[in-house]
């Protein structure tokens, strides 16, 4: 197909996990020399309408949050630069070589069903204004993110193709609502393994626009420095056994239920007696319980030990992933990249239910005496064989290839198989 100008590319990088997975896209998109990459950022409401982020944020105290507010609010008035320079995703964005075309806010602060519905809303609204001055070919939605609903909505209602990654995985909690509801507004399909490509045609998704490419995550891995550690874990020795902690929140248990989770993995923690690197959940329903009772046992217990960090780069990451003798929590990286680095991992509870995997996921319910069993368990097993199911390294060039070339059509009609 030839092309008279370089087709528009719009990827939106909402979060760590969006970048950390889709740098392999983002580098071929903008390699491409018949592809433009545009790439868009999300930061929290209270840099955009202070009264609108006041009546729809519920932070856990008012008195903490009202004078960010009102700092995020003023950074706002010296333009976008201002509050990019202060975004801790942008930055890293930024310093990659990436160019970032506008940024919205969208995250209301509360991190639970309300701020999470709102959030989307919120999306919507800002959306569709930057799509309509960006002017996008394509829209590139990636995996299951709340986020990422309101940037399929949008693109459908403005008649822009969506291109979604991960399609046709199942899992538990939201999440699964969220991505195969995507994949019936996307146009095209990018699918970690030959087992939810066939997922996405039962679907009633056309097979000539479902691609099995495996996932942007394995190329991230499969290129990362994992021989040194940037300064961000620079306090912390990888030398010794240790353990990783990612724990999420389940967007469809109860607060209680988050609770019991989060205070199971400590208890099981306290017992295993083992040095710790604890990372930040993401902002889904329910991690205000859960931040609330791991800020609650490092301020009362003040453990030995156990290092608490929000956000890690992404090559720290897998640096961390790669060398821990066990990772805890219900991250879907913990399988995808685990299983590409042998890594020994405890599935905790039921957010990644059914999700494919290999045999280094050892998955329990969430009593602490499991948690316990399970990771004395992997201790003694040691490290796993590198399992290539996830993909091969080349998602990321596969599917700006895929995308330079496809036909474009934004009017679907349903498949039907044939019985």
């Amino acid at each position: 197909m030839i092309m008279n100008r370089k087709r528009k590319i719009l990827v939106p990088i909402f979060n760590r996990a969006h970048y950390g997975r889709l740098r392999s896209v983002l580098n071929a998109i903008k390699n491409h020399p018949r592809l433009e990459l545009q790439i868009i950022v999300a930061v929290p409401a209270a840099y955009g309408g202070f009264f609108n982020n006041l009546a729809h944020s519920r932070p856990r105290s008012w008195h903490l949050a009202l004078p960010w507010y009102i700092l995020a609010r003023t950074r706002s008035f010296l333009g976008q630069e201002a509050v990019l320079r202060n975004d801790f995703l942008a930055r890293s964005l930024k310093e990659a070589g990436f160019r970032i075309n506008d940024c919205i806010p969208l995250f209301f602060d509360g991190g639970n069903s309300v701020t999470m519905a709102k959030s989307v809303g919120q999306g919507i609204i800002k959306l569709v204004g930057v799509m309509k001055k960006l002017k996008p070919d394509v829209v590139f939605v990636n995996a299951d993110r709340f986020e990422m609903m309101a940037v399929a909505i949008a693109a459908s209602y403005l008649n822009i193709p969506v291109a979604h990654n991960e399609g046709g995985d199942v899992s538990g909690t939201l999440d699964e609502n969220v991505r195969h509801a995507i994949t019936k507004l996307a146009h095209i399909h990018f699918t970690s393994t030959s087992t939810s490509r066939r997922r996405v045609i039962q679907m009633g998704e056309n097979p000539d626009k479902v691609f099995a490419v495996g996932s942007p995550a394995i190329d991230a891995v499969s290129s990362a420095d994992l021989d040194s550690l940037k300064e961000s874990m620079a306090d912390f020795s990888l030398d010794r056994t240790f353990l990783l902690v990612l724990l999420h929140p389940v967007a469809t248990l109860s607060g209680k239920k988050n609770m019991e989770m989060t205070q199971n993995v400590i208890l099981a923690l306290k017992e295993l007696k083992l040095p710790v690197i604890f990372l930040g959940s993401n902002i889904d329903a329910g991690s205000n319980v859960i931040g609330y009772v791991l800020r609650e046992w490092l301020e009362k217990d003040r453990p030995r030990d156990v290092y608490f960090v929000k956000h890690l780069p992404p090559d720290d990451f897998y640096k961390v992933l790669t060398k821990t003798a066990c990772a805890i929590g219900n991250s879907s990286s913990f399988i995808r990249e685990g299983a590409y680095l042998g890594t020994p991992v405890v599935l905790v509870g039921s957010r990644q239910n059914n999700r494919e995997r290999t045999d280094n996921v050892i998955e329990i319910d969430y009593s602490w005496e499991e948690i316990v069993e399970a990771v004395n368990n992997q201790l003694k097993r040691g490290k796993y064989s590198s399992s290539s199911i996830f993909g091969d390294g080349t998602a990321g060039k596969k599917i700006a290839d895929i995308l330079a070339g496809i036909e474009l059509n934004v009017q679907k009609s349903f498949n039907d198989l044939q019985t």
